[in-house]
């Protein structure tokens, strides 16, 4: 740890301070210093539920090559593909799945998704089948859940999702099975990846492999 941070001192390491939501694994927030984690509660809009930041259960450190020594492709986040955004930035270190599996476990919880550039908006047919949905956005860290049960239809369904820095969390609605047209609008100043996400079993053991990381807490202990 001393050798990271003295790294970390003379340029070589940036260091980060990330807020982890304990139910999913994904990155809340990003802080250059542990001054700058002033908020009481952090919302997960993927797990709908708020938690209060605690050194030694959220707050994770990380360190990364500075882009004056190498650049890497994680130093421009909005031009990793999504898969790559998923697991480079959302799910960095949270989520324990080998790299070259990555891809293949998302793929098996994943309906549909589409990119999103600023100001762009877009129209994403889906079929939906009888499964709990979860349309979300990792950028803004968003979500709208859909609990579809019931006989399926034919009729064509649509539904409107704007994505901003304001509203993170819908109201979950209820549908029935089959066609839904979902018009999306981005509205913030940078990409945007909504992605259809289907919350059966494939998910949940997605999520429940967890990798141990370094602590706010630890990192501070091993100073003193």
């Amino acid at each position: 740890i001393s050798a990271f941070l003295h790294a970390a001192r003379v340029g070589i390491f940036d260091i980060s301070w990330n807020v982890l939501c304990p139910g999913c694994g994904g990155v809340l927030d990003t802080n250059a210093t542990l001054k700058t984690l002033q908020k009481d509660e952090y919302t997960c809009a993927l797990c709908s539920e708020g938690y209060s930041p605690t050194l030694d259960e959220m707050v994770e450190v990380t360190f990364t090559v500075s882009p004056r020594i190498r650049r890497i492709a994680a130093h421009n986040p909005h031009e990793l593909p999504l898969v790559e955004y998923f697991r480079q930035i959302y799910w960095a270190s949270g989520v324990d799945v080998p790299d070259e599996d990555f891809a293949k476990r998302l793929e098996a919880f994943s309906l549909e998704d589409i990119e999103l550039a600023p100001g762009e908006k877009a129209l994403l047919p889906i079929q939906l089948p009888s499964e709990f949905i979860i349309v979300f956005e990792p950028v803004t860290h968003s979500a709208q859940f859909i609990d579809v049960k019931g006989e399926p239809t034919k009729e064509r369904r649509s539904l409107s999702l704007v994505f901003d820095r304001d509203h993170v969390q819908n109201q979950t609605l209820e549908m029935q099975p089959g066609p839904l047209r979902i018009s999306l609008e981005n509205r913030t100043d940078t990409r945007v990846l909504p992605t259809v996400f289907i919350a059966g079993q494939a998910l949940h053991d997605f999520l429940g492999k967890r990798r141990p990381f370094l602590t706010a807490k630890r990192l501070l202990t091993n100073q003193t």
